[in-house]
């Protein structure tokens, strides 16, 4: 099986996630890890949500997804673990990141975690990552099943983080930013297949007191450089971009910022 990390530790928690595949490796030295971001910005579970979600279909079932974007660590908050219909199996606190990670999914079988006897002693109250999450994703790849874990978790009680999404006429969706790349491409929680667009189609995006307008397009290069741009990305949702140049920086806007679109 493979386990793949998804964390906030960024480039100087190098070391943490050295030693959560440290302990994974000293339970099951033959799985493979494989690292999906470390980069996401500290504490974004709207940003940890997006990336799973448009990264764990490419994977072969039975691969096992570890998230720590933890800011509820050492607090009251569940660890739980999840296997999907389709096969897939996800490891993180409840604190937001299933719900919109893994909105089109199928339950098949969701556990608390808290059986000890699987966790890596001592547990630190500020390192769940490494010290629960890991050693009992390295167990489940040694076959050990979901409810040795611990006990079943009501599917009801899974939080739902708050990602506004509102369409507010015919033409008209409030939505959100829901990630940013290095190239300050917007993406918004708007799904292709709620949309019906025609290439060269006048869009207006309204942000505070701010309106902006451009086209719909497919391809950067069918307009001139510094344009205004919408155009469906590769993971399905509708981007705000700007030709050779960076859409966040230029329309001042961020992560889990709500705007207006009009079609």
């Amino acid at each position: 099986m493979t386990i793949c990390l998804i964390t906030d530790f960024g480039n100087k928690g190098a070391h943490y996630i050295a030693s959560m595949k440290g302990v994974i490796l000293k339970i099951n030295p033959n799985v493979r890890i494989l690292d999906i971001s470390h980069n996401i910005s500290s504490y974004s579970i709207i940003e940890a949500s997006y990336i799973i979600k448009s990264t764990y279909k490419f994977f072969p079932e039975k691969t096992l997804f570890l998230i720590v974007v933890d800011p509820g660590v050492g607090s009251n908050r569940e660890i739980l673990a999840l296997k999907t219909k389709s096969g897939y199996i996800f490891i993180a606190p409840n604190n937001g990141i299933f719900s919109n990670a893994l909105n089109s999914e199928i339950i098949d079988e969701c556990i608390k975690i808290e059986n000890d006897i699987y966790f890596n002693k001592p547990v630190s109250k500020t390192f769940h990552g490494r010290d629960i999450m890991a050693p009992v994703g390295a167990y489940i790849t040694n076959g050990i099943p979901l409810k040795n874990f611990g006990p079943q978790f009501d599917q009801e009680k899974i939080i739902k983080f708050p990602m506004e999404y509102v369409e507010i006429s015919n033409n008209k969706i409030r939505c959100t930013i829901q990630f940013i790349d290095n190239f300050g491409n917007l993406i918004t929680n708007i799904e292709e297949n709620s949309l019906s667009l025609e290439e060269g189609k006048i869009i207006e995006l309204k942000s505070n007191k701010n309106l902006y307008k451009g086209r719909f397009v497919n391809f950067f290069e069918s307009v001139p450089v510094n344009s205004l741009i919408f155009l469906i990305g590769s993971s399905g949702y509708l981007e705000i971009s700007i030709n050779q140049g960076n859409a966040a920086e230029k329309l001042s806007l961020k992560v889990g910022d709500i705007i207006e679109i009009t079609l």
